[in-house]
């Protein structure tokens, strides 16, 4: 896994000298065949919305040493990979098993290579009313995943995180004995998905507990409920956490269509310790 990702951060490193470089966006759809164009000098990056389950290819190689004409690049259980053509001519097919499908994606050198190519569900790219139902669970773990790193990946190939909108308001929502400052906030788009970054500071000098599950954000009169966090559930006394969570379409399950730059107030409900210990796990 290390050898992967020291590969992985040699390819973000190399520098891009090939002939136009493209940014795609292309929905999911195990009934065609993706034909993605490559460069030797400058790695070519897929995302999917959330980790894959497996990678089976031709023509294609982990170890530079093995000879391929394509080299790879992937951490398991990560929700990208990269590729690198190592001949001119190079040719290659590589299988990608996600949420048990297989999608087939052709790699073959261009003069004009994509520099990165995010995958979405067409489905739930606003062209249904029940887009809160069908972002699932394992998207939104991918999309977290993908903020959390985005910082890293923006720093060595900021083509790859063109797509995703980025702010850092750090507005401030007080409570009594904490406060809870926005630090990040990231949309993405297909899944009409915003995801936060909050910082929560205990002022006090006793532990506060709250509870993660209903952790809420409000814009104007709107009140939009989480829809995935991670969270701790405890600020420790004079300290601060670290919490990500997101808010996914209307309460109605529409597309919400928010803007990274609306105001927003962070809702976290505080518990006593006895109400937070009997609560369901």
């Amino acid at each position: 896994m290390i050898r992967h990702a020291v590969l992985f951060l040699i390819f973000i490193n190399s520098a891009l000298h090939a002939g136009q470089i493209a940014v795609k966006q292309l929905p999911l759809d195990e009934r065609i065949v993706y034909e993605i164009p490559i460069s030797t000098n400058a790695p070519t990056t897929l995302m999917f919305p959330s980790s894959l389950s497996a990678l089976e290819g031709a023509n294609i190689t982990i170890n530079p040493e093995n000879p391929a004409p394509v080299l790879l690049s992937h951490v398991p259980g990560r929700y990208y990979f990269s590729v690198r053509a190592l001949a001119k001519d190079a040719h290659a097919t590589l299988n990608v098993i996600y949420q048990n499908r297989t999608y087939i994606i052709r790699f073959a050198v261009s003069e004009n290579p994509y520099g990165s190519v995010t995958f979405y569900e067409d489905r739930i790219a606003g062209r249904s009313a029940a887009l809160k139902k069908r972002v699932t669970p394992e998207v939104l773990l991918g999309l977290l995943d993908r903020a959390k790193s985005y910082r890293l990946v923006n720093e060595q190939y900021p083509e790859a995180v063109q797509q995703i909108e980025h702010s850092a308001p750090g507005n401030v929502t007080r409570y009594r004995d904490f406060n809870v400052t926005v630090e990040e906030v990231y949309r993405f788009d297909p899944e009409d998905t915003l995801v936060f970054k909050i910082k929560l500071e205990n002022t006090g000098n006793e532990e506060v507990f709250y509870q993660p599950q209903s952790i809420a954000v409000r814009v104007g009169n709107r009140v939009y409920q989480a829809s995935i966090v991670d969270a701790s559930g405890i600020i420790p006394p004079q300290a601060t956490t670290t919490a990500f969570f997101a808010i996914t379409g209307t309460p109605d399950g529409g597309r919400a269509n928010l803007s990274i730059k609306n105001e927003f107030t962070v809702i976290v409900p505080r518990v006593t310790r006895d109400v937070r210990l009997l609560a369901p796990r």
